[in-house]
């Protein structure tokens, strides 16, 4: 990579001591995260007054904003590194008699308008891959929109284009249960007709196309109708960790081969075989960095280099107490610096989604 392509800008007609200068500015700026997937946003907008219990979800003790909160994710935390976020909308598989998905879509984009609008906020949507740097650079925490349930859509396709126009980036196109477009993990039938349409509607609508919680018949089907490369946003490999929600080597190849993007889920469920009674890590043993890893090394050993990114499922799900918040991070990276290099940790924690939603913006010009 050039100066200019790794820089942003010409270093043509600099000096020697100019260039010097402007290389260790550049080694020196903190490391870049972009993780593909967080239920944060959701917590903060059903925690203001009213939303949670007319929508019929919410969490509890959740206090603050997307700025300062008491969750994993707060902004005044991420900022010492250039930390870009997806933040999805999760859709319940199950809502309240009255309440549709996409009234429950508006209401949680609603508060994520108000919080990502300001010109000067800690955060700020990113509506084009390709402004990502430059709102980085700015010191401010980069926000994707995204969707976790494509039940949105049972409605009616044209509810994409409100989708498009809230500069949604990628969509998970079912939970654990059923809606229009197919059957998650929880089920066996894959797309419907009108899945296959739906996925057609979003890539013409410039959203990505995401297959965590699907099963494995809706996944091939995706495989076989898709047109662009398509995200596997928070799901892990399984046969590190054999579980439903994980990829199996076939399916993370196949992602691969489509130019498509995994993210490393950080669920302790979804690391290690070591179960306890209730489907979690025994309370004997704590998932420990090697066990979370090797879902890395795995992918990286069917050739996954360009592929592999974040997915931490942060405030949705019980994530190892060593990365349990974004101020953990840093350890972690020093850590995969240390197993894997610089350019693998750079790849895997940032350069690699950037690049993936970089292209696809692309693709839609």
């Amino acid at each position: 990579m050039d100066e200019k392509d790794e820089a942003g800008r010409d270093m043509a007609g600099k000096g020697p001591a100019e260039r010097d200068v402007a290389a260790r500015s550049r080694d020196e700026r903190p490391f870049g995260v972009l993780d593909l997937h967080c239920d944060t946003l959701d917590a903060l907008a059903l925690a203001q007054e009213g939303a949670g219990e007319r929508l019929g979800l919410s969490w509890s003790g959740v206090e603050g904003d997307l700025a300062h909160n008491n969750l994993a994710l707060a902004a005044d935390r991420m900022a010492q590194m250039r930390w870009c976020q997806c933040y999805a909308v999760f859709l319940p598989d199950e809502l309240p008699a009255g309440v549709a998905p996409l009234e429950f879509y508006r209401t949680v984009v609603a508060y994520f308008r108000e919080q990502t609008s300001s010109e000067d906020g800690a955060v700020r949507q990113v509506r084009d891959a390709r402004d990502l740097d430059a709102t980085l650079d700015a010191g401010q925490v980069a926000a994707l929109l995204t969707v976790e349930n494509g039940s949105v859509l049972d409605s009616g396709l044209e509810v994409v284009d409100e989708l498009s126009g809230d500069g949604v980036k990628m969509l998970t196109l079912t939970w654990n249960g059923r809606n229009a477009i197919g059957s998650g993990n929880d089920g066996t039938s894959g797309l419907t007709a009108y899945g296959r349409q739906a996925v057609a509607a979003l890539e013409e609508g410039g959203i990505v196309v995401d297959v965590s919680h699907l099963n494995e018949a809706g996944f091939w089907d995706v495989a076989r109708v898709a047109r662009r490369p398509f995200a596997a946003s928070h799901s892990n490999a399984r046969a590190v960790c054999d579980h439903a929600r994980n990829l199996t080597d076939d399916q993370f190849r196949a992602i691969v081969d489509a130019g498509g993007i995994v993210g490393l889920n950080y669920y302790r469920s979804f690391v290690t075989r070591r179960h306890g009674a209730h489907g979690d890590v025994a309370e004997s043993g704590e998932v420990t960095f090697e066990e979370l890893m090797a879902h890395v090394e795995h992918w990286l050993d069917l050739g996954g280099e360009a592929a592999v990114a974040l997915g931490s499922d942060y405030d949705g799900s019980k994530v190892p107490a060593w990365l349990d918040g974004c101020e953990r991070v840093p350890a972690f990276h020093e850590r995969v610096v240390r197993e894997l290099g610089a350019g693998l940790a750079e790849r895997l924690f940032f350069s690699n989604a950037r690049d993936f939603f970089v292209r696809h913006e692309k693709a839609r010009a």
